[in-house]
């Protein structure tokens, strides 16, 4: 049988490489993972040498990942996630739990607006499963699905024959910008790349991007942002305009305006899962919900 290079890697390599990403050190590595940081180093070493690739760099006092690096850490993250999920799989049979449901969210369209209200019903109906939501870019949903990371995921319709969907609801871009000056009824990407731009950072980002280039225009972008919270003080700060999905925008947003884009840009959000795939009790009755 042939070995692949990374079968022969430390796990904690993989492991730490996230904690890395957040903490900048892998001394704080070392202590959240319970082991020394030679230990780290060594296994880090080992990953290189293993992959052939350079996954950390030291820049500013910090140790920061590089793209490789990047790539690496999502595989240890997945792992993570994984591990806790089979953990607590076994507990919830030994307490004789009818099992757990983890559940893909795009983010605030879904997370704020569609999920409470089917979670609340579900729960209503099947209070001994368990819940996980888990909040994952837009383009790594259909993997989290395929591996496993979740069982079931709120996302953007999809052209992929290996995923069964359902729609929930319809949904379309905004420009969000301060309310200090009137602005035109429906704004164009001319009219944006004329201002200084705050990018998303969430799951709308490829179509906000795939947007403007339709429209062969390149936003001129000074800010980026993943928390919609922060993005919305940058904007109400007037450090620039943005587009965000209609539902991920809070009901109230003081300081600040919704706009409608031209051309439109609409987006169709469905419940999508393996097709085909073995489905759960739990799984299955949340699917049959909708």
């Amino acid at each position: 049988m042939n070995v692949r290079p990374l079968d022969t890697v430390p796990i904690i390599a993989l492991r730490a490489l996230p904690v890395i990403r957040e903490t900048g050190s892998m001394t704080r590595a070392a202590m959240a993972l319970g082991v020394s940081q030679p230990a780290i180093s060594r296994a880090i070493a080992a990953l290189e040498d293993k992959s052939g690739v350079v996954v950390t760099r030291r820049m500013g006092g910090q140790i920061r990942l590089t793209a490789e690096g990047e790539r690496l850490a999502e595989l240890g993250r997945r792992e993570a996630l994984l591990r806790q999920d089979a953990w607590e799989d076994v507990t919830a049979l030994k307490r004789k739990k009818a099992g757990a449901l983890r559940i893909g969210s795009i983010g605030a369209s879904a997370s704020t607006r569609l999920l409470p209200q089917l979670l609340g019903r579900y729960q209503s109906r099947c209070p001994e499963i368990r819940l996980a939501v888990r909040e994952i870019p837009e383009t790594a949903m259909a993997e989290a699905l395929k591996t496993g990371v979740v069982d079931v995921a709120i996302t953007l319709a999809q052209d992929d024959p290996s995923l069964e969907q359902l729609p929930l609801t319809d949904d379309h871009l905004v420009a969000l910008m301060p309310d200090d000056r009137v602005w035109p009824e429906r704004l164009t990407p001319q009219d944006l790349a004329t201002l200084p731009f705050v990018m998303t950072k969430g799951g709308s980002e490829p179509l906000v991007r795939a947007w403007f280039a339709l429209a062969g225009v390149t936003p001129d972008i000074r800010h980026e942002a993943q928390q919609i919270t922060s993005l919305l003080a940058l904007v109400r700060a007037g450090l620039g305009a943005a587009i965000i999905a209609d539902l991920a925008a809070p009901e109230h947003h003081p300081g600040l305006l919704k706009v409608p884009l031209d051309p439109p840009a609409p987006r169709e959000i469905v419940l999508a899962r393996l097709a085909g795939g073995p489905a759960s009790e739990a799984l299955s009755a949340f699917w049959e919900l909708i």
